[in-house]
């Protein structure tokens, strides 16, 4: 396993010289200001979670590289929403407007659901089930604010129906 994450890490170090800085706010600070943990390496990621997967050696060699250009695929599409929305930045928001930025947010939803279905096929037929199940979990749960635990909601509870005017 030492031998597979020296390997790793020289094959990867080679993508992080050639990588972009990061978007949005300084490492260690999350979203509003709020302080999180520091930011960690695309290595450092395939590390955890080929840990928390309990993947073989024969698992990790596979996963390593699809995993980073699933990331690398959602990254992309991340950073082409928020330039669509730095653009409408000092406009004026009317009912035209409002509209094209929901449906800009959607279609970018849209284009990282369609991502994931497509990485989980190909991860589907080299992980166990449970496995697979696990990838999108410790993803998602990943981005958690430290000391929120898993389940919690962020912010009052909502109130009323949705489609109540």
């Amino acid at each position: 396993m030492k031998k597979f994450l020296t390997l790793l890490i020289a094959a990867f170090a080679v993508n992080m010289a050639t990588a972009q800085p990061p978007m949005g706010p300084p490492p260690g600070m999350g979203r509003g200001g709020m302080e999180r943990g520091p930011r960690k390496t695309p290595v450092e990621r395939i590390a955890g979670l080929v840990e928390e997967l309990q993947l073989t050696p024969e698992q990790a060699e596979k996963f390593a590289p699809v995993y980073l250009n699933y990331q690398g695929e959602i990254r992309k599409i991340r950073q082409e929403l928020k330039m669509l929305m730095d653009g409408y930045e000092g406009k004026e928001i009317d009912e035209k407007l409002a509209f094209r930025m929901v449906m800009d947010q959607l279609n970018a939803d849209a284009d990282i659901i369609a991502c994931k279905k497509e990485y989980m096929r190909v991860f589907k037929s080299y992980l166990t089930p449970e496995q697979l199940s696990k990838i999108f979990l410790v993803e998602k749960h990943a981005n958690r604010p430290p000391g929120r635990p898993h389940g919690v909601p962020q912010g009052p509870p909502p109130t009323g129906s949705p489609m109540q005017n």
